[in-house]
C-alpha cells in the first residue's frame, strides 16, 4: 500500500499538545502515512521573521492532507494565505445535537 503523504503544522499553544494526540490516533490506523512537519504560527514568526515560510507551502502542496493545530496573534495570517495559496474556500465547522443536552 502506498503511504498518504500528510503535512503537519503544530503552530502554537494548544497545537503542539493537540497534532500529537492527533499523530497518536492515526498511528494506531492500519494506513501508511508519511508526516511531513512544517512550521508556521507565531513562534515561527520570531524565530524566522514570517508566520508561514515557503517551505511550509511547499510541504503542503506536496502532501495529500495537511493536519494544522493552532496559531496565536498570527492565525489569520497564516489561515488567510493557505486558504488563499490553496484555492479553499470554506471553513466547516460540524456542529452535532446530542440527545438529553440542552441547546440553543
Amino acid at each position: 500500500m502506498k503511504s498518504m503523504k500528510i503535512a503537519v503544522i503544530p503552530g502554537d499553544g494548544i497545537g503542539v499538545e493537540v497534532m500529537e494526540a492527533a499523530l497518536h490516533v492515526l498511528d494506531s490506523l492500519d494506513m501508511e502515512f508519511e508526516f511531513m512537519e512544517a512550521d508556521a504560527g507565531d513562534a515561527c514568526l520570531e524565530r524566522t521573521g514570517t508566520a508561514l515560510p515557503e517551505e511550509t507551502l511547499e510541504v503542503v502542496g506536496e502532501s495529500r492532507a495537511t493536519l494544522f493545530g493552532a496559531a496565536g496573534e498570527s492565525a489569520a495570517d497564516v489561515i488567510v494565505r493557505l486558504r488563499r495559496e490553496f484555492d479553499l474556500f470554506a471553513n466547516l465547522r460540524p456542529v452535532k445535537s446530542l440527545p438529553g443536552v440542552p441547546c440553543l
